[in-house]
């Protein structure tokens, strides 16, 4: 008797978050995934009508690595990581840009290698409109710059600008 009043609660607890998953996920819809996670802004669920809601913009800045990293690699992501937090702290905290690091040997993430062309620990700047890719870039220039932190910081500021610009 003891055991069914126990289950019983936990059953419906259940069934109960199954049916708010499966309705929540179609807000969602057409937004990518990382590890599972949809990426999206405060905005993007609201639940007011699509007419007098402006456009979503948001930029995704991923650094992709393998499970093997060099110290140059390690390096990459920090710097970026640094340029990024110093200079778009606001965009940040309203989520119109997203700073994400991807382990590309996880068997989730590998379907980024084809989706980016990537061939090594990359930095990619992704622009996002209404929760729809519009463009991508590679910021390959990284490796030129790892000698000089600020100018590496700078190409990052800068590059992050350029997406950061709505049309």
């Amino acid at each position: 008797m003891k055991r069914s009043l126990i289950v019983l609660p936990i059953l419906l607890l259940a069934i109960a978050l199954t049916a708010m998953t499966g309705a929540d996920s179609s807000r969602t819809a057409g937004i990518p995934k990382l590890e599972g996670k949809p990426v999206v802004s405060a905005a993007a669920t609201s639940d007011s009508s699509k007419a007098s809601v402006p456009s979503v913009h948001q930029v995704l800045a991923y650094y992709f690595h393998g499970i093997r990293r060099c110290s140059n690699c390690i390096k990459i992501e920090s710097y970026t990581k640094e340029a990024i937090d110093s200079a778009y702290g606001a965009a940040l905290k309203d989520s119109s840009l997203v700073w994400r690091v991807v382990n590309t040997d996880e068997e989730a993430n590998n379907h980024f290698l084809n989706d980016y062309q990537l061939y090594t620990k990359s930095v990619i700047l992704v622009d996002m409109h209404d929760g729809k890719q519009v463009r991508w870039k590679n910021l390959e220039k990284v490796w030129e710059h790892l000698g000089d932190k600020e100018a590496f910081k700078k190409y990052i500021r800068d590059e992050v600008a350029l997406f950061m610009k709505v049309d």
